[in-house]
């Protein structure tokens, strides 16, 4: 792989920061990582979030539901074909209008989900963010950085465990 000289130069001044104080006699660099991912499969309070999200979507889809039931019940009377003429264009312009009502239906619940899901997705780093604070007043971290802003990290420097056991008990 090749680098870039702003790479480069981005690596050397942050193993220089990194170094530094070392090199000056400064007390120790005391740096964690978190795996988000992790934190998202393996929290309590992340699975509580989610069976309130699906419950609340659960809701907000029965109408959707519904609408999908009486156009499934009313294209069956159309194919029948045991209606008058007349009967049967109503039902068609009947199931046209039912059809348009499913699709907004449908549009309006995929907004939904993805509001709810971004809500969230903002609650969980809130709520992570709380404990990183927490977590640094009690251990006092010069920095903590999120596994995917990490090329390697020796597994001595992960925090994830400690950051979901703070998170349990917090929810």
């Amino acid at each position: 792989m090749r680098y870039s000289s702003n790479m480069k130069a981005a690596a050397l001044a942050l193993c220089v920061m990194l170094l530094m104080p070392a090199l000056l006699g400064a007390e120790p660099l005391k740096i964690g990582v978190f795996d988000i991912q992790r934190i998202m499969n393996e929290a309590t309070a992340v699975n509580t979030y989610r069976q309130r999200y699906q419950n609340t979507l659960d809701l907000k889809r029965k109408p959707f539901d519904q609408t999908e039931e009486e156009l499934k019940q009313l294209r069956e009377q159309i194919d029948k074909g045991k209606l008058k003429p007349e009967e049967r264009m109503a039902k068609e312009e009947e199931f046209a209008q039912k059809v348009l009502a499913a699709r907004h239906q449908k549009e309006d619940l995929e907004a939904e989900v993805v509001k709810m899901d971004r809500w969230m997705k903002a609650q969980v780093f809130k709520d992570i963010s709380e404990i990183l604070e927490e977590l640094n007043k009690k251990e006092d971290y010069s920095i903590i950085f999120e596994r995917g802003t990490v090329a390697y990290y020796k597994n001595a420097v992960d925090i994830t465990t400690k950051i979901i056991e703070l998170y349990n008990k917090k929810k």
